[in-house]
């Protein structure tokens, strides 16, 4: 798992496939939803995901809190399914 420093920006990216091929989960990104978890317990789901190619979507985020960060992408048309991808902010003196 990787480690970041506060403040860090990063990408999430995650793919979608059917029968192991890339496939878009539906027609509109709009039912690609994102779902943060942030290491002070709230929920953010205002992220967007953004299509980058067949069945690959990210989102780009910048890391304000210490400790493990939880992102969950899913699909809900088409290819139904989730990816969740946890992300560590170390603790430094500067914090």
């Amino acid at each position: 798992m990787p480690t970041y420093d506060k403040g860090d920006q990063v990408r999430v990216t995650a793919t979608f496939t059917s029968n192991g091929v890339a496939a878009d989960p539906t027609d509109n990104a709009d039912d690609v939803t994102v779902t943060w978890r942030k290491p002070s317990g709230g929920t953010d789901a205002t992220p967007t995901a953004t299509k980058s190619t067949t069945g690959i979507y990210y989102v780009d985020l910048t890391l304000a809190e210490t400790g493990m960060h939880t992102v969950k992408f899913a699909g809900t048309e088409g290819v139904i399914a989730a990816e969740i991808v946890e992300l560590e902010v170390a603790h430094s003196v500067f914090d």
